[in-house]
């Protein structure tokens, strides 16, 4: 009886776990948080939502729809990404697509490692763990290095940041096709610091340090690999790690967009056209700059995310007694 019953929680755990992997990965295509600006010269008849942009895992999107009128006539949604820009600029605010380079560039590889760590929680026998973490980890860091610095690497990273960047910057395929995944992060930023403050000693040491961060990551995400699987080698408390990292995963989000928030709000131009003090931007609620309210609100993905921790807590918790009641 034992048996049944651990044999019907390890496929409860399993179920759970595979279940967050699938979400995990619809996520990534789903946006996760909005942002929205509201003012009298925006009116609700043909901005619902006032200027809203979406946030995802690798891009900042339009978040403006097609309002459909008898009396004018209006071909395509207007970008409220570029709008927003424009508003932000005139108190000396650099793009939105500044914000998060390294994250957006690298974040089909966070959440592969993510994917992986998981798949190894499910594993409970060592062995058979270490060879499929072994090869998800190696899998990730030959694709991340060929993609990163090989000649169009750009083109092996995700439609969604091709299409940001493309947008945001005005370029089409044959601009970018050449760029290897570092250039996409460095041009890229060069071009979104310089699209409304073009000044180049205030710029090139900016790019010089995202260049350097950017190399850091990959590196720090490789010996992460070598760390989880020599940890896990060598100590049980390093299997706990495969499923807590991935639970955490609101709160790493919720720290990185309110840290570039505060970045952007006490990192303004002098070159602006109105001269503000810093300021915190709202990171969850209703705020007011000047004359515009401000809307910050998680959207579906973000939910999702929440679904999937609370996922992994209960399959945590019940691989946790499942190994109690086998060491008794």
């Amino acid at each position: 009886m034992s048996n049944i019953n651990d044999q019907k929680r390890s496929m409860v755990i399993t179920g759970l776990v595979i279940t967050s992997l699938v979400m995990l990965a619809v996520m990534y295509f789903t946006p996760i948080w909005w942002v929205s600006l509201k003012a009298p010269n925006y009116p609700p008849e043909a901005f619902p939502d006032g200027i809203r942009i979406h946030f995802h895992f690798d891009g900042v999107f339009n978040g403006c729809s097609l309002v459909e009128s008898k009396e004018v006539i209006i071909e395509e949604a207007l970008n409220c990404v570029h709008e927003m820009d424009t508003i932000n600029h005139y108190v000396g605010m650099y793009p939105i697509a500044s914000g998060g380079p390294i994250e957006r560039v690298l974040s089909q590889f966070l959440v592969s490692f993510l994917g992986v760590m998981l798949l190894g929680f499910i594993i409970v026998r060592k062995k058979p763990r270490l060879i499929t973490m072994g090869a998800g980890f190696l899998a990730i860091a030959i694709w991340m290095t060929t993609t990163m610095y090989n000649e169009g690497g750009v083109m092996q990273l995700s439609d969604g940041y091709r299409s940001a960047i493309q947008t945001a910057l005005d370029l089409d395929d044959s601009d970018i096709v050449d760029w290897s995944g570092l250039e996409s992060v460095t041009e890229g930023y060069r071009d979104t610091l310089g699209m409304y403050f073009r000044d180049a000693a205030v710029i090139d040491p900016k790019v010089e340090t995202l260049k350097n961060w950017t190399n850091g990551i990959v590196i720090a995400l490789i010996v992460a690999m070598i760390i989880l699987i020599v940890g896990n080698m060598l100590s049980k408390y390093f299997y706990w790690l495969l499923v807590l990292v991935p639970i955490l995963l609101p709160v790493f989000f919720i720290a990185d967009y309110a840290g570039w928030l505060w970045y952007f709000g006490h990192n303004l131009n002098d070159m602006g056209a109105f001269a503000v003090k810093p300021f915190m931007p709202t990171v969850f609620g209703q705020g007011k700059v000047a004359q515009f309210s401000t809307h910050s609100y998680p959207h579906t993905g973000f939910f999702m995310m929440l679904i999937v921790s609370a996922m992994l807590i209960v399959a945590a918790v019940m691989r946790k007694k499942q190994m109690e009641d086998e060491s008794l």
